[in-house]
């Protein structure tokens, strides 16, 4: 770029803009060293903050960072941007990243939209300036105080019919393998449509996890130590817990090949979500948005029963196993009186609201054939479940469907 020199009166305005939460309106003439390419990255630092971090690689080009913020609605950048801090930088391109935590005013569920823009080394140029606002823009993300834990389910290639004959056997497909292509798939959605953070439980076929020094892995977690799937969650400061499957079917006869008609959507919610408002607002949003994209993608044509607070309904196998009953909220106890699935037992142990989420049935042909299809199914699936969450937490404001 060719570099140009601003009349004194201009740039004395420009440089008195800098002061904190005010608006940027000045324009420069047309200035040269402008770097508005800057893509920070969000996460959870805690309920009460934000952390922001960039590259170090413009610190040559830049004299100072400007860490702007803007409030949100339906998760879309909306309203006035604010400064929220100036950061020096060192002048040299490289070495560590730049970082700035922004602090909350609560606890309660918070999301903005954040940018990076700088005042460039000879104090030329100020991207904070209106002329910049649609360069710096599209470089601009979401950010928010909430994380989830999500928990593909099962390991390795449990719950598969690779062993299977005849119409049992058409279009392989195992259970642990598809919804950890899922929760790969959340995991995306969730921070790049909605700036919410996540920690996944495995993000392999195999599942390893450390609790109170001990590690638990694969069978010896599944089998004796579940709970600590749901655990995790608290361990790792999350502020929902979402175990991803999709279901089985109790019938003896040709239990691969059932008919579309068996597919519908539950959503256990363990007794924290049950109790909680927005445990069951997620629930029923996930809930809606599956049952809306399954009936119109032609894997099902049953519907969704939304359930209040405390009222969800009972499980049973008869229920599981129908052709006419419709998807809806389950809580389900065990024998002790407590969440039934220990993963969900887990997370309310920790008083974390969590949730199973049973996408449809692969006991179902057409449930696995369009998995095997394309990523449509796992991706769609992964919308629908990350709109549900961000809908619970206030990120997004009505049904999609």
């Amino acid at each position: 770029m060719i570099k140009q020199k601003i009349a004194g009166s201009l740039l004395a305005l420009s440089l008195a803009a800098g002061l904190f939460n005010s608006t940027y309106t000045v324009s420069a003439s047309e200035p040269a060293e402008s770097v508005y390419a800057i893509v920070p990255e969000t996460s959870k630092a805690s309920s009460r903050s934000i952390r922001l971090s960039w590259k170090s690689s413009d610190d040559a080009a830049v004299k100072y960072y400007y860490v702007m913020r803007r409030g949100t609605k339906d998760s879309k950048g909306t309203g006035t941007w604010k400064t929220l801090a100036r950061i020096k930088s060192d002048g040299k391109a490289g070495g560590p990243a730049n970082s700035y935590t922004d602090k909350l005013k609560s606890s309660s569920p918070q999301q903005y939209e954040y940018k990076i823009c700088t005042l460039s080394k000879n104090a030329a140029v100020d991207t904070r300036n209106q002329e910049y606002q649609d360069e710096t823009d599209q470089y601009a993300v979401l950010g928010s105080n909430i994380k989830v834990c999500i928990d593909p389910g099962h390991y390795g290639n449990r719950n598969n019919n690779y062993d299977q004959k005849g119409k049992n056997g058409e279009h392989p497909y195992s259970e642990a393998q598809f919804v950890l292509k899922i929760g790969k798939a959340l995991q995306e959605e969730l921070k790049q449509e909605y700036g919410i953070d996540s920690y996944m439980t495995r993000t392999t076929s195999r599942i390893s996890l450390t609790y109170n020094g001990k590690t638990y892995a694969n069978e010896k977690l599944d089998m004796g130590s579940i709970s600590v799937r749901g655990y995790m969650a608290k361990t790792k400061e999350c502020d929902f817990f979402i175990s991803l499957h999709t279901n089985a079917t109790g019938r003896k006869k040709n239990p691969w090949n059932q008919p579309k008609k068996l597919n519908k959507v539950y959503i256990f919610v363990n007794s924290t979500a049950h109790k909680s408002s927005r445990g069951m607002k997620i629930a029923n949003s996930i809930g809606t948005e599956l049952t809306a994209f399954n009936q119109e993608s032609g894997i099902q044509s049953a519907g969704f029963e939304a359930r209040s607070r405390k009222k969800a309904a009972n499980f049973t196998n008869l229920k599981n196993d129908s052709y006419s009953e419709n998807g809806t909220v389950i809580y389900r106890k065990g024998s002790s009186g407590s969440d039934y699935y220990g993963v969900l037992r887990g997370a309310s142990a920790k008083g974390v609201e969590g949730i199973i989420v049973e996408h449809a049935y692969h006991a179902t042909g057409i449930v696995r054939e369009q998995a095997n299809v394309s990523s449509d199914l796992c991706e769609n699936w992964a919308e629908c479940d990350a709109y549900g969450i961000a809908r619970g937490f206030g990120f997004a404001t009505s049904n999609r469907s």
